[in-house]
């Protein structure tokens, strides 16, 4: 799919403004006002996250449920951001749903800042190769054929430089550490709001972007998911590290995988290997 670099760099800005999405909407639950009156006052945003407000606010105006318009678009949210939906309303635990879930965004904000910050020097070591790299036609004096190679570049590297920025991007995204801490937050998240082991476990290989962890826990049929530990459940897939396996089995016998799992995302976002 062909983006340009424009498209990319408001798409790193999308899990700020679902962060804050959540974390108005949250308010507006805390304080006992209707979800249409929330989603027409809350703080306006672009992309994917606008798209999420004109649809509940639609549905929610016309007396929906929350669960049922997830439902509706599920293209729109991620998979587990639906299941979060989905239990916080048919659960009665939408405030705390909707203030982990801007937690979670704002996290992933951060890395997506970071993520930036590693591709600057490329993306401006490239932009300014476009110039360079023909100058030989100008000493040749073939000033017009520089031009037009210059033009060509140009618009080639703002319509068509997004694919590859979101390629780098993704592969920065799908370095183990990054992954090890969306799949520890992940668990964490799903496991504190009451999803089943087997649930959470797929949703969280889901979030944790790599396709590799996702297909390993998906392709277990649902008695082994719900059966089996979440220790056995990610055995075998080679991001995971022997220090991570240990504090899934220290969550399982202690039954506290909330404070197990996020001390350790904390460990791999602070940089820990």
């Amino acid at each position: 799919m062909r983006r340009s670099v424009a498209e990319v760099l408001r798409a790193f800005e999308d899990g700020r403004d679902r962060a804050e999405f959540y974390r108005g909407w949250r308010a507006g639950v805390s304080a006992g006002l209707t979800h249409p009156q929330i989603l027409a006052t809350v703080g306006e945003s672009k992309g994917t996250t606008a798209a999420i407000r004109s649809h509940l606010l639609a549905g929610t105006t016309k007396g929906l449920g929350i669960a049922a318009l997830v439902k509706q678009r599920p293209a729109l949210f991620e998979p587990f951001e639906s299941a979060m939906l989905t239990l916080g309303d048919e659960g009665g635990q939408l405030d705390s749903v909707l203030l982990a879930l801007a937690d979670f965004f704002m996290r992933q904000y951060r890395m997506m800042t970071y993520v930036k910050k590693q591709l600057a020097y490329p993306m401006f070591t490239s932009f300014f190769a476009i110039f360079i790299a023909p100058l030989p036609l100008v000493f040749m004096g073939q000033a017009r054929a520089y031009v037009a190679a210059v033009s060509l570049g140009v618009l080639g590297w703002v319509f068509l430089g997004g694919s590859v920025l979101a390629g780098r991007a993704q592969t920065y995204q799908r370095r183990p550490p990054f992954v090890r801490a969306r799949l520890a937050r992940a668990l964490a998240m799903t496991i504190e709001a009451g999803l089943p082991l087997g649930r959470a476990a797929v949703l969280s290989a889901d979030a944790s972007g790599l396709p590799e962890l996702s297909a390993r826990v998906r392709s277990l049929n649902e008695r082994e998911l719900t059966s089996q530990p979440l220790s056995r459940t990610f055995a075998g897939v080679s991001v995971m590290t022997p220090e991570f396996m240990a504090a899934l089995e220290v969550a399982e016998r202690t039954g506290d995988y909330s404070n197990t799992l996020r001390r350790l995302a904390a460990l791999y976002e602070d940089g820990f290997k």
